[in-house]
């Protein structure tokens, strides 16, 4: 539940960074955030550990790397 709502979290502040300073830069995060949601998920479906481990671990470098894009693209976008 923890990876839905930080990934959710993580999409409303790209799209509102695209809505304030549009740039193509944005579409990163949101990018990174999609994939974690459709892991997350994957994660949920499973039935063999191995894989739930591998997509648990995914989902977390997933949303790790939308929050450093949106990072990112804040700092890109805000100076342009």
């Amino acid at each position: 539940m923890g990876a839905w709502l930080l990934g959710l979290a993580l999409v409303a502040l790209s799209v509102a960074g695209v809505v304030r300073w549009p740039h193509p830069v944005w579409a990163a995060p949101i990018a990174c955030a999609v994939l974690g949601f459709h892991a997350n998920h994957r994660t949920r479906r499973t039935g063999r550990r191995g894989a739930a481990v591998l997509l648990g671990v995914l989902t977390l470098v997933l949303l790790v790397g939308a929050g450093a894009l949106a990072e990112v693209a804040f700092g890109v976008a805000s100076t342009t």
